[in-house]
């Protein structure tokens, strides 16, 4: 059965998160950064909005010179702040999780997916999949993702590039290779601007030239296995797996049925939450040692607070820890009401499962 595979790239994340918790924001150009603290203005652009970017701000470009482009306009600058973006990307992974056979995450604002026995190699299905994971992830975190479909890694990340934001690219293994062969060598991912000079200077300018260039000739000049690499990159040719990374934390989030400062409904929704825990902790096959409470209330503002308890597979720890945890929430917000409600476990112990007759 031919793969199919999902790239999911979360559009200019910190700051779209940015907006999400500071709605006078919506609708400006916002530029995240990261501050040196040797002047005012030292360091460098994180990323931007799509907005900013239309000014010309970029992730990389010093901040004192995206002031100067921003001087006169209404541009927002922050800085980063990598615990509240974590949060977010924690909870969408988890939500990925739920809808693939497998995810490997690539970074904080993106992962694949790898959904072939999921589908049954039904291409519908995996749309449907993809529209399905859209749609959580705006309702649940008021946040746009761009998704592009392939028999592989490479060409579904090329296509969830293809068209944002919020676009979904769909490419079958019969459309690759047109899909490919007029972008520009430079558009190609993972080949860097040295590489690309090299190309050029051989005349190659598109991922046709290159699939067209004699190999040995390119395996002189690169070496066979990077000439190798970047002939399949011109094919469209990826034969790497989707490898899911060992988890650092489990997590369940839901959202209530109303907005809420009640515990006896907030407490509900714990006890719904942890039994789907515990089918994770078993399948998992982990200990935890760390207990913690996330709340999202009206605003969308996200508290998390822990408790560190002895190595254990018990979920009723979970749920005992969590009911303590939202006492001390309640009593120190008594005003505010939730929207979302969530259970954490981390400081995790992974135990190695008997192996089964098969393995022998």
């Amino acid at each position: 059965m031919n793969r199919i595979i999902m790239h999911v790239d979360l559009d200019s994340f910190y700051a779209s998160a940015e907006e999400n918790r500071n709605n006078s924001i919506r609708g400006k150009p916002v530029v995240i950064c990261v501050y040196s603290g040797r002047t005012e203005d030292s360091g460098a652009v994180s990323t931007s909005n799509y907005k900013a970017r239309e000014l010309g701000i970029k992730a990389g470009m010093p901040i004192i010179i995206a002031k100067r482009i921003a001087k006169g306009k209404d541009v927002v600058f922050l800085p980063v702040d990598m615990d509240y973006y974590i949060e977010i990307s924690d909870r969408i992974m988890d939500l990925l999780e739920d809808e693939s056979d497998a995810v490997e995450q690539v970074s904080i604002d993106e992962a694949y997916l790898d959904i072939t026995k999921r589908v049954n190699g039904d291409w519908d299905k995996a749309i449907e999949i993809a529209n399905t994971i859209k749609n959580k992830i705006s309702s649940q975190e008021q946040l746009s993702v761009s998704i592009g479909i392939a028999p592989n890694k490479f060409v579904a990340k090329m296509a969830s590039d293809f068209r944002k934001p919020n676009g979904l690219t769909i490419i079958k293994e019969g459309e690759m290779i047109s899909f490919l062969e007029n972008l520009k060598v430079s558009k190609l991912h993972g080949i860097g601007d040295k590489t690309t000079k090299s190309l050029n200077e051989l005349g190659i300018e598109t991922a046709k030239d290159l699939s067209s260039f004699d190999i040995e000739e390119l395996e002189e000049i690169f070496g066979k296995n990077k000439a190798r690499l970047l002939h399949d990159k011109s094919l469209g040719i990826d034969d790497s797996p989707v490898e899911p990374r060992e988890k650092k934390q489990l997590s369940r989030i839901g959202t209530l049925k109303e907005d809420t400062k009640n515990k006896n409904l907030i407490y509900e929704k714990i006890i719904e939450l942890s039994k789907d825990m515990e089918q994770r902790i078993i399948k998992n096959n982990v200990s935890f040692r760390t207990v913690s409470l996330i709340t999202i209330d009206t605003e969308l503002k996200t508290q998390t607070k822990s408790e560190t308890i002895p190595q254990t597979k018990d979920i009723q720890k979970v749920v005992s820890v969590s009911n303590v945890l939202l006492d001390k929430y309640l009593e120190e917000n008594p005003d505010k009401k939730l929207r979302r409600v969530g259970i954490r476990i981390s400081n995790l112990q992974f135990s190695k499962s008997q192996k089964t007759l098969d393995e022998f």
